[in-house]
């Protein structure tokens, strides 16, 4: 069963009455549709990447570095979703504008937010509301929640919005006879 779009689009050469329009299908591809959100994410963030040189990348590892001081940087990665290397170079560009401070400790390397990064951060913050509310401008608080719900189930994340199940060891199957 095809889904109602919103609005209707003009009808396609090759669609039938009983086939979709193939437009519509591809519309409806998750990948198509999140790829086209990346594209209104970033967008939306392009006025901060160009007043103050920080890519939304560049953004959520200094803030996650602000709310875990003293993170492992490979710890780091893990909670932004980004490989080694490129958590690496994303500190580095960040650690050049003083806007971080690494510290090895052992093998492991130690991050922190210096106070330029933090006045960034705080700068940033009220900004950084209003694209949050520019992206999804169309939804309503319930769907807001629906969205975000489904996003973080879908990547697997906890956020406030969604719980994943702890993952425990299952149970191995039980024998019904015990002489067996």
């Amino acid at each position: 069963m095809q889904p109602e779009p919103d609005h209707e689009l003009p009808a396609q050469a090759g669609s039938t009455r009983d086939e979709p329009d193939p437009l519509l299908v591809m519309y409806s591809m998750p990948g198509h549709l999140i790829r086209r959100a990346k594209q209104k994410t970033t967008l939306a963030f392009a006025p901060i990447t160009r007043r103050f040189n920080l890519t939304p990348i560049q953004y959520v590892v200094l803030k996650t570095i602000s709310i875990r001081p003293g993170v492992d940087q490979a710890e780091l990665g893990d909670i932004v979703g980004l490989d080694t290397s490129t958590t690496g170079q994303v500190a580095a560009r960040l650690e050049q504008r003083s806007l971080i401070v690494r510290r090895p400790d052992g093998r492991r390397q130690r991050v922190e937010a210096s106070a330029e990064g933090l006045a960034l951060l705080e700068q940033l913050g009220p900004m950084l509301e209003d694209i949050q509310d520019e992206i999804v401008q169309p939804l309503t608080a319930k769907e807001r929640q629906q969205l975000l719900r489904l996003l973080s189930k879908m990547l697997g994340v906890a956020t406030l919005y969604y719980q994943p199940r702890p993952r425990g060891r299952r149970r191995a199957p039980r024998d019904p006879d015990p002489a067996g």
